[in-house]
């Protein structure tokens, strides 16, 4: 079972269709990271600055990590696991918008616009989830490019990347060995300032420490892979918006949107001055109104 929530504005604006995002965390990362409280700093909630602003913004923490259920082997929850059993929960709570069950004081929710927002991890995902079961009405994938991560992996990780197809079994056995303290021989490490930009306030990396959580090692690796679910990015028929800080672990903005060969409808933005984890950058209300403004323009039209 996962768990999660949902931060809705007291009334919706009648102008304009209501638009429900569907935030998945990254590696390490809880729902916290959408809904950052850090006393004595304003702003760092991308739940409650959107909510505020007429938007219904929903998460859960993914199977076995946060306030969701534990599982035996974490390793064992590949990305078309997570993709099935978040399928079924955005979609419960989407049915519950739509038909008021969930919060009667806004009423029944008639043309939904359902819009997926991934960061990281989270954004690998959200393409294997939406690739699959078509989800949502667009997607938002944040800090995530196809691309991979090839100067973080091992020998054996590279080996298997080199020699498609990639199979779940074998990304499990090798998130087992990297994630079991086997050496990693020849990788290297992030260089500073690429996860949390250097201008981030003490006070903002301790809460972004405090609200992380266990890690889905499959889903972690298969993210690092590069092309590993390039397939999959190539299915998805909906809009796509592409968010990436300036200083993010991917710089090759463009050779990550040319995986989504089916999209008729790509937007790629950056974030100045913003490392990997954008909803703690400076200018992180920048990359919220735009894509605030770009899910205005999304139309339901999910199965």
């Amino acid at each position: 079972m996962v768990r999660g929530w949902v931060r809705a504005p007291l009334r919706l604006d009648p102008s304009r269709p209501p638009v429900v995002l569907c935030c998945l965390p990254g590696g390490r990362c809880s729902t916290e990271y959408f809904d950052l409280e850090v006393p004595g700093h304003a702003d760092y909630s991308m739940a409650e600055y959107l909510a505020s602003r007429g938007y219904v913004v929903v998460a859960f923490d993914h199977l076995g990590v946060g306030v969701s259920t534990e599982v035996e082997e974490i390793v064992l929850v590949t990305p078309r696991m997570a993709g099935v059993v978040n399928d079924r929960a955005y979609r419960f709570v989407l049915d519950g918008l739509a038909t008021g069950t969930l919060l009667p004081e806004l009423g029944a929710l008639a043309g939904i616009s359902a819009v997926g927002v991934g960061h990281s991890m989270g954004g690998m995902l959200l393409t294997v989830q939406q690739a699959q079961h078509g989800t949502f009405d667009a997607v938002a994938v944040l800090g995530h490019g196809g691309i991979g991560l090839p100067e973080f992996l091992t020998e054996a990780e590279r080996n298997l990347a080199d020699h498609p197809p990639i199979r779940e079994e074998d990304v499990v056995e090798l998130a087992r060995a990297r994630f079991a303290g086997v050496p990693l021989d020849g990788t290297s490490q992030p260089a500073p300032g690429s996860f949390l930009a250097r201008d981030v306030p003490k006070a903002v990396r301790a809460a972004y420490a405090a609200q992380q959580t266990k890690h889905p090692f499959s889903c972690g690796l298969t993210s690092m892979l590069p092309h590993a679910t390039d397939g999959e990015k190539a299915e998805i028929v909906v809009p796509v918006f592409l968010g990436f800080g300036e200083k993010d672990l991917i710089r090759d903005f463009m050779g990550s949107a040319a995986a989504y060969t089916s999209s008729q409808d790509i937007t790629l933005f950056v974030l100045p001055g913003s490392a990997h984890c954008h909803n703690q950058a400076s200018l992180r209300t920048v990359l919220w109104d735009r894509l605030a403004h770009w899910s205005n323009g999304v139309s339901p039209d999910r199965p």
